[in-house]
């Protein structure tokens, strides 16, 4: 008996329960089923002769005719459809090797007719219906949608073995599967994007007061007392906590008598954030802010956040003469130059709401450029600072 791999994959593998049934009625009955066999190679019954070997069991076999070896293919896949319990993945997996033999069959009578594809089709001895090589008939062929084969699809090129491995199994699903794989490659999209903006801005002229450095070793030479406003977003994880306490410090020496730092925060470690701004500054307010399209669950708490706090703290307590309400929302944000990326419309509330034209403007952790471009644009002065490298150089690349 001779096996053929690539018709040996066409055949689903069997889980441990079922070849456990499968040998068990072997032994006690006797293959009763004939082994089928093409040109000699086996077509259907490779897990039955794999068990006559183990066991020195006798068996029968039969001899089938095809023309080609997508003929065989073909029939063997639509066997396997009309006699097994096949997971979704499996039927998809085996339509899609379908969806191969169609295409081969097609250009075969394609050159059959010289290249014609408008005549000679209907006088092949086999024709082909030119829809049938569509992925919704072979969807239906398979009893699966044909999202779900454009999914399979998508994974049986990209996914790794392990993955493929666990769907066979069960443990995942073709949807997270599937999902897993196009959020790799938008990281990937996301990764190649920041890599093209950062060699643009890097020898990129501005005419911005934009440094690259810590905030208070290249803003130290900022006078005392000389900044209108702070709007920023530092980092949220807690092994950045001490940045809090830096700007707090910072915001006290530059800023002018009664002037704001705004700040947005994360919410997991806020109480000690208000602390470490509280050493300098005077606690004003806690403004809403709405992400509009976006959802975020933190694992840490369990709950899916829709809002961020926007902290105002002033330097030295003063009413301020404007009515401002404290919520606003944030229409959704690019993620092109920065993990932690604010929308141009939140910050230009913030700088509307706090700053007036001329005003000067201060941005310790400027992030892709998001504060920068909206104070340009809204015509208040700005200084800025941003410690990674590549980072600063796409908010160069964005001003």
């Amino acid at each position: 008996m001779k096996i053929k791999e690539e018709f040996k994959k066409l055949i689903p593998p069997l889980t441990a329960d079922e070849y456990s049934q499968l040998e068990a009625n072997c032994i006690s009955d006797g293959i009763r089923d004939a082994i089928l066999t093409w040109n000699g190679f086996i077509i259907d019954g490779h897990n039955r002769y794999e068990i006559s070997q183990k066991h020195n069991l006798k068996f029968n076999t039969e001899e089938k005719y095809f023309e080609n070896e997508n003929d065989v293919k073909e029939w063997m896949i639509n066997n396997q459809f009309g006699r097994r319990n096949l997971s979704n993945y499996q039927r998809s997996v085996l339509a899609l090797e379908l969806e191969g033999v169609f295409r081969e069959k097609a250009r075969h009578n394609l050159s059959l007719t010289g290249g014609d594809k408008k005549s000679g089709l209907a006088n092949l001895p086999k024709p082909i219906i030119q829809s049938i090589n569509t992925r919704d008939e072979i969807a239906k062929l398979a009893d699966v949608k044909s999202r779900t084969l454009g999914m399979v699809k998508t994974i049986q090129q990209k996914a790794a073995p392990e993955v493929k491995a666990k769907l066979e199994t069960g443990e995942v699903s073709i949807n997270q599967a599937y999902q897993e794989i196009k959020k790799e490659e938008k990281k990937e999209a996301v990764k190649t994007e920041r890599s093209r903006l950062a060699e643009i801005g890097k020898d990129k002229k501005i005419d911005v007061d934009f440094r690259l450095g810590d905030f208070e070793k290249i803003l130290a030479d900022i006078p005392d007392g000389s900044v209108d406003c702070i709007i920023t977003d530092p980092p949220y994880p807690h092994e950045f906590i001490e940045c809090w306490t830096k700007l707090s410090r910072f915001a006290k020496r530059v800023l002018k008598p009664n002037g704001f730092c705004i700040a947005y925060s994360g919410q997991m470690h806020l109480p000690e954030v208000i602390k470490r701004m509280n050493e300098n500054l005077d606690y004003y307010w806690t403004f809403a802010v709405y992400h509009e399209g976006q959802t975020q669950i933190v694992n840490g708490v369990n709950l899916i956040c829709r809002w961020k706090p926007v902290l105002i703290f002033q330097n030295g307590k003063k009413k301020i003469s404007n009515t401002i309400q404290d919520y606003f929302i944030s229409e959704q944000r690019e993620k092109t130059g920065h993990d932690w990326q604010q929308s141009q419309s939140g910050v230009g509330y913030l700088v509307e709401m706090f700053t007036k034209v001329g005003d000067l403007v201060c941005e310790p952790f400027a992030g892709s450029g998001t504060t920068i471009n909206v104070c340009v644009d809204k015509k208040r002065k700005i200084i800025a600072a941003e410690i990674d490298e590549q980072t600063y150089n796409i908010a160069k690349a964005n001003l």
